[in-house]
């Protein structure tokens, strides 16, 4: 429960470890093992991340901790074994491996659940909101308070107009807000050209945006350009002359977080809108529906069953507005 009276100051997180990153990158360059050297070197003592891999990539990679998945129904497995904390304190984080394999696979099992060859032929953006529910699933994993980390392959893209070449994902927009959104540091990762062994040796990474890679992503202002290896070095560096000791704790970014469960606060919407109508009010009750979820093509208001467990805040929203539309008709 918010409690306002109570609420401190906040301290900034040393944990490094908590807070999400994106390794992008073309094929080849290396993006798995930065990654896992990167959040090794930063994890506490005694915890390595969680690789989620959807390819075939774990076995060539030195010192990983990986779990090749080849269905959304062994995700689920992983997320419900990670809901026991003894499991949870193995791991300082999860990384899904990569993306843009989950978000096909999260396609693939929508449109085969829905009987139709592709996501994008279900109408009225029903195939936004199933693919949406699926990858939103990785949630679920942030809820419990472990950070979720993302690797994705960058492509080349020409713009036929003005000739503008920009490295970008291929994702779509649902995607790249579990992607971005949450996470502090988006970085690109690329081959060291000077090194003689390129492809052993240390990679090299950006974090800073330019009008070439426009989605990368650097919320505390590291270098433009430095070794996988000098990502800790450099955050420790910064953090020491940006804020003072009593500022810092080493308490993780992160906090597991109680999520209300979706069935029932839909059942308690539905139980609320019988009672409403039951009692006489069932034009108003309609009309929040209408308002807040929407209406169909014939403009009828539609109900708690065309939601999908991701819009559990929108229903939330509709429940404490059907109790006070309860409340003003002295309805208990």
């Amino acid at each position: 429960m918010i409690d306002l009276l109570n609420i401190q100051e906040n301290k900034v997180s040393t944990d490094f470890s908590g807070y999400p990153v994106v390794f992008i990158g073309a094929t080849g360059d290396g993006k798995t093992d930065s990654i896992n050297r990167y959040l090794r070197s930063v994890s506490p003592k005694g915890k390595v991340p969680l690789f989620i891999m959807f390819e075939d990539r774990a076995k060539a990679i030195q010192h990983i901790i990986a779990q090749r998945v080849y269905s959304i129904d062994e995700f689920v497995s992983i997320v419900n074994q990670l809901k026991n904390p003894k499991v949870r304190e193995r791991f300082s984080g999860v990384v899904i491996d990569s993306i843009d394999k989950f978000e096909e696979m999260a396609s693939r099992y929508n449109a085969s659940n829905k009987e139709v060859e592709i996501i994008e032929d279900l109408t009225f953006g029903k195939g936004k909101r199933y693919l949406n529910a699926t990858i939103g699933m990785v949630s679920e994993i942030r809820n419990l308070g472990i950070p979720v980390h993302f690797t994705a392959q960058s492509y080349v893209r020409t713009d036929i107009i003005s000739k503008k070449t920009t490295n970008e994902t291929k994702l779509k927009d649902t995607t790249k807000a579990q992607l971005f959104q949450e996470a502090f540091l988006v970085g690109k990762v690329y081959l060291d050209p000077k090194a003689k062994d390129a492809i052993h040796s240390d990679r090299l990474i950006s974090f800073r945006k330019t009008d070439t890679d426009t989605e990368l992503k650097d919320t505390f202002g590291l270098p433009n350009t430095m070794y996988i290896s000098k990502i800790k070095e450099n955050l420790e560096t910064l953090f020491a002359s940006k804020y003072d000791k009593s500022e810092l704790t080493t308490e993780s970014a992160l906090e597991e977080v109680t999520v209300d469960d979706f069935e029932t606060i839909k059942n308690k919407g539905l139980e609320l809108g019988g009672i409403l109508a039951k009692e006489g009010h069932l034009d108003e009750a309609m009309n929040i529906l209408k308002i807040n979820i929407g209406q169909d093509e014939k403009g009828n208001a539609k109900m708690f069953d065309s939601l999908v467990p991701t819009q559990i805040d929108l229903a939330k929203v509709v429940v404490l507005k059907l109790e006070a539309l309860c409340t003003k008709h002295n309805i208990k």
